[in-house]
C-alpha cells in the first residue's frame, strides 16, 4: 500500500518524531521503487527471429510450382502408375 499524503496524516500521530520517521520513510520508498522488467534469454530471442521468419514464409514455393506448370503443359511431366500407387500406399499405412 502506497500511502501518498503522509504529511498530511502526521498530526494524528502524538509523537512528532514519530511522524517524521513514517514521512521520511515513505519518501525514500517512492524514490527507490522500480519497474518490472523482463530481458528475454539470446535463446528465446533467437528462437522469436526464426518463429518471425517462418510466418513471414509463404508456404507455396511459387517457383516450383511454375515449374511444375510449365512441365505438365509442356507433356514433359509424367509419373508412373506405381509410383502412385507406392506413394498412396505408403501414406495410408
Amino acid at each position: 500500500m502506497i500511502v501518498n499524503n503522509v504529511g498530511s496524516s502526521s498530526k494524528y500521530y502524538s509523537n512528532s518524531v514519530t511522524a517524521n520517521r513514517y514521512a521520511n520513510a515513505a519518501s525514500y520508498v517512492r524514490g527507490t521503487q522500480k519497474t518490472d522488467a523482463f530481458t528475454p534469454s539470446q535463446q528465446a530471442q533467437s528462437f522469436s527471429e526464426m518463429l518471425n521468419k517462418l510466418k513471414n514464409t509463404s508456404e507455396v514455393r511459387q517457383d516450383r510450382v511454375n515449374e511444375l506448370q510449365q512441365r505438365i503443359a509442356s507433356g514433359q511431366y509424367s509419373v508412373s502408375s506405381s509410383d502412385i500407387a507406392l506413394s498412396l500406399l505408403s501414406s495410408r499405412y
